[in-house]
């Protein structure tokens, strides 16, 4: 069985505003890059990014209206100070498990997920992940997902459009791109 991240050891994490070096590493350049090419071009009215941390990601998503969650509140403290002067992005603090999914019920045409599906993170919760996902999905709305090759196991229950591997840092990472 895994053993759930502190959240204690997470908030410590991220009072530095950018601890992973996302901002200017060549790798995670790349990872930004391919993700947002890998997105089908048609018009987003609402996207939801799980696992924003500090925003990275998603002050670079396509749509109309983007929510951006993460866990931490140092990490969307961070996120908030980087998209200033982009209104159409919102960033809330709440758990994947948390989340106001009655109230958000199939109303994102985009969800992007990086990073956290890991069992640090989520344990072995991955069908109760998989049944959030697919609550919080649109019909014909698409998932972009991108992990660490050797730590995750997902594979969600919709038309794959890509899967992709790639080298990332020391790893190879996973993206992949479906449709509901």
């Amino acid at each position: 069985m895994s053993t759930l991240q502190d959240l204690h050891a997470l908030e410590t994490w991220w009072e530095s505003k950018d601890p992973w070096n996302y901002e200017g590493n060549g790798d995670d350049e790349k990872r930004k890059g391919m993700l947002l090419y890998a997105i089908p071009r048609r018009e987003y009215r609402r996207v939801l990014d799980i696992g924003c941390g500090n925003g990275f990601i998603t002050r670079h998503l396509p749509g109309r209206k983007i929510i951006g969650v993460d866990v931490s509140a140092n990490a969307i403290r961070h996120a908030r100070e980087s998209s200033r002067g982009f209104p159409h992005i919102q960033y809330r603090q709440h758990s994947i498990f948390e989340m106001p999914v009655k109230d958000w019920s199939r109303s994102f045409d985009l969800i992007v997920v990086t990073g956290v599906l890991y069992p640090q993170y989520i344990a072995s919760a991955e069908k109760l992940i998989y049944a959030i996902i697919d609550e919080l999905l649109m019909d014909g709305g698409i998932l972009v997902s991108c992990h660490i090759d050797a730590w995750y196991t997902s594979r969600f229950p919709y038309v794959t459009l890509l899967r992709e591997y790639y080298p990332y840092r020391d790893y190879n990472h996973v993206l992949e791109v479906y449709m509901k």
